[in-house]
């Protein structure tokens, strides 16, 4: 009697569940393929210019806009905001325990009638090796002003360094006629050698003597205008913005409560609204 055909097929094994869904899968991806030289990548600096915006617009609102409406809130005209990268560890928080919590920093160098706001940023996209290019400053002054004219605020601009004030006060000064000579000049006469001689000496004595300091009276130096009107007074009305890299000591609470002075560099944005 011969035995089952269908017991032994060594030669044609059946494919398992697992072998039949990884077949399907493979075929179904290799229909929907994309040859790879049709994908073109971005160029670098079309790259560069995203990152940079999408990095500063994050900080703008995870951070500073937050803070601005606050100072608008307190009534502060004067504000400045410092930024610390991540990666400057000297600036971040001290290592926390579950007995002790680390106390707020105290920040130094700055005059006491200032208002300074500590940010310290965090992740490794917002490290010191980025912060610190021209580029980036340069695109985070021009944003933080853009926001502030899209809400309806007028920007103070400087004109060769010299604030606006200065600019009006030098333009409305009336022109000053130069004033006559006090001394005249006596016809030349003939003198001996010792007499030349004798008055060459006596000159150099009235020369600290004969000189004549005469006070114009300018009128951004008048004593009745340097009250209204002091160099560098930001208009009423105006906002202005700087920003600039400083060395910022703070003292910073340790593990065992004890305050450390620490330094570090970070970034200075001051915002001042004219009063």
């Amino acid at each position: 009697m011969d035995s089952n055909p269908y017991e032994n097929r060594l030669d044609d094994p059946a494919p398992s569940y697992e072998e039949s869904l990884s077949s399907a899968s493979y075929h179904k991806a290799t229909s929907k393929e994309i040859p790879s030289s049709l994908h073109s990548p971005l160029p670098l600096p079309t790259q560069l210019a995203d990152a940079r915006t999408q990095r500063i617009n994050s900080i703008l609102t995870r951070y500073v806009d937050p803070l601005l409406l606050s100072q608008g809130a307190s009534g502060l005209y004067k504000t400045t905001f410092v930024l610390v990268p991540s990666s400057v560890s000297s600036l971040q928080d001290a290592v926390s325990n579950a007995y002790t919590t680390p106390a707020e920093p105290q920040i130094i160098g700055f005059p006491s009638s200032e208002v300074v706001k500590l940010i310290r940023l965090q992740g490794e996209e917002n490290a010191m090796e980025f912060w610190r290019q021209p580029a980036v400053v340069a695109e985070l002054d021009s944003a933080i002003k853009a926001k502030l004219v899209a809400s309806g605020h007028r920007l103070h601009l400087p004109v060769n360094g010299e604030t606006s004030s200065d600019a009006v006060d030098a333009a409305s000064a009336p022109a000053l006629s130069p004033e006559p000579s006090i001394r005249t000049t006596s016809a030349p006469t003939k003198k001996s050698f010792w007499g030349r001689t004798k008055d060459l000496y006596s000159s150099k004595g009235q020369d600290s003597r004969d000189v004549v300091i005469v006070d114009r009276k300018l009128g951004w130096r008048a004593p009745g205008d340097q009250n209204d009107k002091v160099a560098g007074k930001i208009p009423t009305g105006l906002v202005d913005v700087s920003i600039v890299w400083k060395e910022v000591c703070l003292r910073i609470a340790n593990e065992m409560g004890l305050y450390e002075s620490k330094k570090g560099p970070a970034l200075c944005m001051t915002v001042e609204v004219g009063s």
